[in-house]
């Protein structure tokens, strides 16, 4: 089974992981200056020297009280054996193949086992003496010999580094010593800079790559740095920030789209009552037209200018609430005290079409900033649409109260339904039904606008009782 790196990337910080490096990077040369002692030692002594060593463990330490275990170990290889002495120097044991014919040791033989005799050449056999004890304390001798001529007696040799001979073989020892130790080194670097690229370089390699997509304007792009945990922090707000970047693109296309549609529609509504002023003042300069024909034009005229002027108006409130710089005057005021008497306004308007006013405003005092003048002109929109788009007698609710720190105002009437083809973009500028052909079509646009100034929404839902539905939210901590 695999093991995935990612699980301890992402507990394993940019600190922690600084501080692991440093010990196995202190773990990796200790090992890189054992084994480049070891192996350099080792090359020293195969290629330059060319010698074997015989372990130098003492004798001593082969002694057994139970003689038949007594061993020597690789001596007995090469031939030699050991003896055990009594206290009369008598031999009273023998282990190996003894090539000699003493069977009891005088002074001047044991000397020559001795440390000091042992380096005479008088004696055929090399061997080495000990005071020992048996399985009772008794005192015995215990010696081992061996053919002299299976040795060679060795020394160390210090060099004099002020001697040219010296000089070169202290250089080509130094030489291979410092040259495996360097190699190791190199290994040991690389196997670090493996960990390091594993963890950091490759997630850096990823981001960049990922950057290199988003300046080419790849929104689609998506860092996966599978990298230590802050650089995985990066990765999530990278790929936020590109999503949010996508979303701005697709903003902006569709207000481009939004742009060229309007200016098509302005140029459409403006061009209508322009042509007819025009055609109408044209036939005014006629000789032949009657005065009745003149008061009816000019009124035609009088009409059309009115209409031009108020789409110019609205034209021009709907690109200032358009602007991102532009912000609403707030003014802390009592809500449900100021719709009340913004009702009051049109009262008159709804008695002549004998509207059936429906109210349920809070009694309760329902306070927050916004602006009072587009505020006014946002509810005007809806009100002035029901007047002119519904029959007499029509129904019409107000409701304003307050939920989960979010004023509500439901305006909705049982009059004409708008079409469900347009519901979904019934807030968009120039968008009409076909009971309201005759208005401008940026009224609900306009008030959109208003309340998204004051950091509320609009919608439009059908109810149970009411064909037409509209819910404002607006929160009270904006």
């Amino acid at each position: 089974m695999k093991f995935d790196f990612n699980i301890i990337k992402k507990k394993l910080g940019v600190k922690n992981f600084l501080i692991i490096n440093c010990l196995i990077t202190f773990l990796v040369l200790y090992v890189i200056i054992q084994l480049s002692y070891k192996s350099s030692a080792f090359i020293v002594k195969k290629l330059v020297f060319n010698n074997e060593q015989i372990n130098n463990i003492p004798m001593s330490s082969y002694y057994n009280e139970d003689f038949d275990k007594i061993n020597l170990g690789f001596l007995s290889k090469i031939g030699a054996w050991e003896e055990v002495l009594n206290e009369d120097r008598k031999v009273i044991y023998v282990k190996g193949e003894k090539k000699d014919s003493i069977m009891q040791y005088n002074d001047e033989q044991l000397f020559r086992l001795s440390s000091v005799g042992n380096y005479s050449s008088e004696s055929p056999y090399y061997g080495e003496v000990f005071s020992v004890k048996g399985k009772h304390g008794e005192p015995y001798l215990f010696l081992y010999k061996i053919d002299r001529r299976k040795l060679t007696l060795s020394f160390i040799y210090k060099p004099n580094l002020y001697t040219k001979a010296d000089s070169l073989l202290s250089f080509k020892v130094y030489g291979i010593l410092y040259l495996t130790q360097f190699l190791y080194l190199l290994i040991g670097l690389y196997i670090c800079s493996l960990i390091s690229s594993k963890f950091i370089t490759n997630p850096l390699k990823n981001f960049i790559y990922s950057i290199k997509n988003l300046k080419k304007l790849d929104y689609g792009t998506r860092a996966n740095v599978k990298g230590l945990r802050e650089l995985q922090d990066v990765e999530t707000e990278f790929n936020e920030m590109v999503i949010e970047l996508e979303k701005v693109k697709e903003e902006n296309k569709r207000i481009d789209e939004s742009k060229k549609r309007l200016l098509v529609d302005i140029s459409h509504d403006l061009k209508t009552p322009i042509t007819s002023i025009q055609g109408f003042s044209k036939l005014l300069l006629e000789e032949n037209v009657t005065l009745e024909e003149k008061e009816k034009f000019l009124k035609i005229i009088h009409n059309k200018a009115i209409y031009s002027t108020v789409l110019i108006e609205d034209l021009f409130a709907l690109s200032k609430l358009e602007d991102s710089e532009y912000s609403p005057s707030l003014v802390k005021l009592n809500f449900t005290e100021w719709l009340r008497r913004l009702i009051v306004e049109y009262y008159e308007e709804f008695q002549n079409k004998h509207f059936n006013l429906e109210l349920n405003i809070s009694d309760y005092p329902i306070t927050f900033k916004f602006d009072e003048k587009l505020m006014k002109r946002a509810i005007s929109n809806i009100f002035n649409n029901a007047l002119n788009h519904n029959e007499d007698y029509t129904k019409l609710r107000i409701s304003c109260y307050l939920e989960d720190n979010n004023v509500i105002l439901q305006i909705g009437n049982n009059g004409h339904y708008i079409d469900k083809s347009i519901r979904d973009t019934i807030f968009e500028p120039f968008v009409k039904s076909e009971i309201s052909a005759g208005g401008s079509g940026l009224g609900l646009a306009i008030t959109k606008k208003i309340i998204k100034k004051h950091g509320g929404d609009i919608k439009l839902t059908p109810s149970e009782s009411l064909n037409n539905l509209f819910i404002i939210s607006i929160p009270l901590k904006f």
